[in-house]
């Protein structure tokens, strides 16, 4: 068996560089900033172009102190469709060259070489893929040529923007293992904070030490991050798209919300939100979870695991409202969070239903009645707008960010990927 080709293609800068290729004489060249509305406090740089990067800034850098340091910034709003649009162009002409693509995000995917004509030279079938998406879209890029995932990944990040990098033999020890241990791949802030406490301090310390010793920080990863540190990664591709394990939504707020009453109606958007995307994916789930974020930017998170399986609107909220009333604090709170998790297609999963509503008088069960009901409202929000319908509920409250679509850095969740 030949050994794997596997490549990471990564976009550089990708909702600059979309803008940049839709209008290069405004953006190409230019220092610019993707960034949200300063005016309703969604001022968050969501990526910046490489101009822009040399001056300093970088997400998610407020936009206020982007423009401070960067005087000339080329300030531009998301547009989510071209960049979804681009995505799709940018993964076709990945699948021009193999079938065995797995899109990772909307800007980056890994795609398997190792089957097809010119598969014994990776490094020539990335510089076409490299030359082909500048060419016919003007969008850069970066590509890590490696016998695995994980080296393919790290090698992407190893030259940017516009870089090519094979990871493999040699190279894990002169190129991947004097890095510091937070720039490996699937290593957090907490657990490069753990890493550190036992000495390891670049990932040939991850990778000399023994997995005993790894365990006491990393628990069941430790093997696994271990044999990744040392090259190895049998991951195969994953070319079909998963379900998703959590469905949520997040909203940054105008203004700051004193109490929970103030943000009813909002929640209820949210939560209407998420049951939606339920609903798209045909999937429901048993946990639900709130999160909420005070004016000092400190974070609390609560969740619960309910007796039976979420998946109509009206549940949700329930269920979030019970949380979002425990988990508030005392500081006013600038941002708020839905989710629910643990999920599981709803074809095949009974539902339990509440003996004293099981069905309504003509006969038909409550839950069938609501999915009817909530399938009206998809179809007529698909054709005239999210706006077209509202929730009684949500109108509650002072809050005017009820249908404002959250803050850039969370909007691409609404998305499928292409």
């Amino acid at each position: 068996m030949p050994q794997r080709q596997i490549l990471h293609i990564d976009m550089n800068a990708f909702y600059a560089s979309c803008h940049a290729a839709v209008d290069p004489g405004r953006y190409a060249g230019k220092p610019i900033a993707v960034a949200g509305d300063p005016a309703t406090r969604h001022g968050i740089v969501v990526t910046a172009s490489y101009e822009a990067r040399a001056r300093g800034v970088k997400p998610p850098m407020p936009v206020q102190r982007a423009v401070a340091i960067c005087p000339d910034l080329v300030l531009v709003r998301p547009d989510f469709h071209l960049y979804r649009a681009y995505a799709q162009k940018v993964f076709a002409i990945v699948r021009e060259f193999t079938p065995d693509v797995e899109i990772v995000s909307i800007d980056e995917c890994y795609a398997d070489v190792t089957h097809v004509p010119g598969g014994d030279r990776p490094v020539d079938l990335a510089r076409a893929i490299q030359a082909r998406l500048l060419d016919s879209l003007g969008l850069p890029s970066s590509i890590g040529v490696a016998p695995n995932k994980f080296l393919a990944k790290m090698a992407s990040d190893m030259k940017k923007p516009m870089g090519i990098t094979e990871l493999r033999g040699e190279g894990i020890r002169t190129l991947l293992w004097p890095l510091a241990i937070e720039h490996m791949h699937g290593v957090g802030p907490s657990t490069a904070k753990r890493l550190r406490r036992l000495g390891i301090r670049t990932i040939g310390d991850l990778a000399a030490q023994s997995v005993d010793v790894l365990a006491r920080a990393l628990g069941p990863r430790a093997a696994e991050l271990k044999a990744r540190a040392n090259g190895i990664d049998p991951r195969p591709l994953e070319t079909e798209p998963q379900p998703p394990k959590s469905v949520g939504h997040s909203l940054t707020l105008s203004a700051d919300a004193q109490s929970f009453a103030e943000v009813e109606g909002v929640v209820m958007d949210l939560c209407d939100r998420v049951a939606s995307r339920l609903r798209r994916y045909g999937m429901m789930g048993r946990v639900v979870a709130v999160a909420v974020r005070d004016r000092r930017m400190r974070t609390s998170r609560r969740q619960d695991t309910l007796a039976t399986y979420v998946r109509h609107t009206g549940e949700l909220f329930q269920a979030a409202r019970a949380l979002f009333l425990r988990i508030w604090p005392a500081e006013p709170v600038r941002w708020i969070g839905v989710s629910v998790e643990d999920l599981v297609p709803r074809e095949g999963h009974g539902v339990q239903l509440p003996l004293w509503d099981a069905a309504s008088p003509g006969g038909e069960p409550r839950d069938e009645r609501l999915d009817r009901l909530e399938r009206a409202i998809d179809e007529v929000r698909a054709k005239f707008g999210p706006g077209a319908i509202r929730l009684g509920r949500s109108l509650f409250g002072k809050r005017d960010d009820v249908h404002a679509r959250g803050t850039s850095l969370e909007r691409l969740d609404e998305e499928d990927l292409p």
